[in-house]
């Protein structure tokens, strides 16, 4: 089997991992500070790379850890589920801030402001 070997830098490792990874190869993703650390390290991209083979034959590092991906893709709806939620609770924030400001508390008369009847209640105040 053929082994591939790419420094982590930012979210630009996905792709180019991804397709190694279904094309079959071997793929180490390694972590840029730990190869930072080791002497004789050069400077420029051609030999970078080949500098990478040189310490992966050596065994001189280790590959990072990158889940499956039936795990990556459970990973990545998780998170994306977090963010939604949580732009929707910034949102739902910024509406009771709204309120508030035009003097209306709301929360006061009902415990959801967003519930059935905290709805009804804006959808008064916007119809007037």
């Amino acid at each position: 089997m053929t082994r591939v070997v790419m420094e982590a830098t930012s979210d630009s490792w996905k792709p180019p991992f991804y397709l190694w990874e279904a094309a079959g190869f071997d793929v180490w993703l390694v972590n840029a500070r730990d190869v930072k650390h080791l002497p004789g390290r050069p400077k420029t991209d051609k030999l970078d790379a080949v500098w990478l083979c040189k310490i992966a034959e050596r065994q001189m590092i280790r590959p990072s850890f990158v889940p499956p991906p039936p795990i990556r893709i459970l990973r990545d709806l998780t998170r994306y589920r977090w963010d939604t939620v949580a732009a929707r609770t910034s949102e739902k924030q910024l509406v009771e801030k709204l309120l508030e400001d035009a003097q209306i508390k709301l929360s006061v008369v009902a415990s959801d402001i967003f519930g059935v009847s905290g709805q009804a209640m804006m959808a008064a105040l916007v119809s007037g």
